[in-house]
C-alpha cells in the first residue's frame, strides 16, 4: 500500500511539472533567421573588392584587391518600414598583388558599419522622375524569388593591413580610415537577405599606425561588397 502511495505521488508531481513547463513561453533562439519585423541578431558571409591609388608612388600605381568576409550584426525596425543596423566583419584579402587566386593567409581587413534605411521607393523616386531603374539581382535558384529592395545609407570604419603592399621591411603598417556609402537589402523567399553595397574609403582622412620609414600611402579607395545574411 505504501509503495502504491509513493508511486502515485511521484506520478502526480511529474504531471504537475510537465503541465507547468508547457505553460511557460518558449525561449526564442538567438539565431532564427534574418529579423523581419522584430529586432535581432544576424550573421553572414560575403565578398568584396576595392581599388585605389597609391600616394607618393609612380603616377597611375594602384592597388586592386578582393576579399572574403564573415560578419555578425544587429538590426532594429523603427517608425513605419524603417530600420537601422550595426555590424562588424573580418576578412582576408584573397588577391594580393602579383599572387593570383585564393590566399587565406592574406592581409586582414576589418570593417564596422552602421546604417539606416527603408523600402527603396520611399527613399528615391527614380523611376517616375528620372526614368531610371535600380540594378537587378543575378539569376536566382529555381523556386527562389526576391522581394522588394530596401535601400540604406551607412557610415563606417575600415582597418586594413597594408604591410604586404607598401612596406619593404619587417614592420607592420595598417590604415584606419572612415567610409560612407549606400546599399540595398533584398529578402529572398528562402529567408536569406542579400546585401549589395558601395562605399568610399577616405584614406585622405586615415591614420597610419606603424608608418615610420614608409614613403607611400593609400589614396582614397572605392569599395564594393555583396553578402548573404541569415
Amino acid at each position: 500500500m505504501f509503495k502504491r502511495l509513493v508511486l502515485a505521488a511521484a506520478f502526480a508531481a511529474a504531471s504537475l511539472s510537465l503541465a507547468t513547463a508547457a505553460d511557460l513561453p518558449a525561449k526564442a533562439p538567438i539565431f532564427n533567421g534574418y529579423p523581419s519585423t522584430k529586432c535581432g541578431v544576424y550573421y553572414g558571409i560575403g565578398t568584396g573588392g576595392s581599388a585605389g591609388a597609391i600616394d607618393g608612388a609612380v603616377v597611375g600605381a594602384q592597388i586592386v584587391q578582393g576579399e572574403l568576409d564573415a560578419l555578425v550584426g544587429y538590426t532594429y525596425p523603427f517608425m513605419q518600414n524603417a530600420f537601422w543596423f550595426v555590424e562588424g566583419s573580418v576578412g582576408y584579402n584573397n588577391l594580393n598583388g602579383s599572387v593570383n587566386g585564393l590566399a587565406l593567409s592574406g592581409p586582414l581587413v576589418l570593417m564596422q558599419r552602421v546604417g539606416a534605411g527603408s523600402p527603396i521607393n520611399s527613399l528615391f523616386n527614380l523611376g517616375g522622375t528620372l526614368g531610371l531603374s535600380m540594378p537587378s539581382l543575378p539569376a536566382l535558384p529555381n523556386g527562389v524569388t526576391a522581394g522588394p529592395a530596401n535601400g540604406y545609407f551607412f557610415a563606417g570604419v575600415v582597418e586594413q593591413d597594408i604591410t604586404a603592399q607598401l612596406v619593404t621591411n619587417s614592420s607592420k603598417q595598417w590604415v584606419i580610415a572612415p567610409m560612407v556609402g549606400v546599399g540595398l537589402l533584398t529578402r529572398l523567399s528562402d529567408g536569406v537577405v542579400v546585401d549589395t553595397w558601395a562605399g568610399w574609403q577616405m584614406n585622405s582622412q586615415a591614420f597610419y599606425p606603424g608608418a615610420n620609414g614608409v614613403g607611400a600611402k593609400l589614396g582614397n579607395t572605392g569599395r564594393v561588397g555583396v553578402s548573404f545574411k541569415y
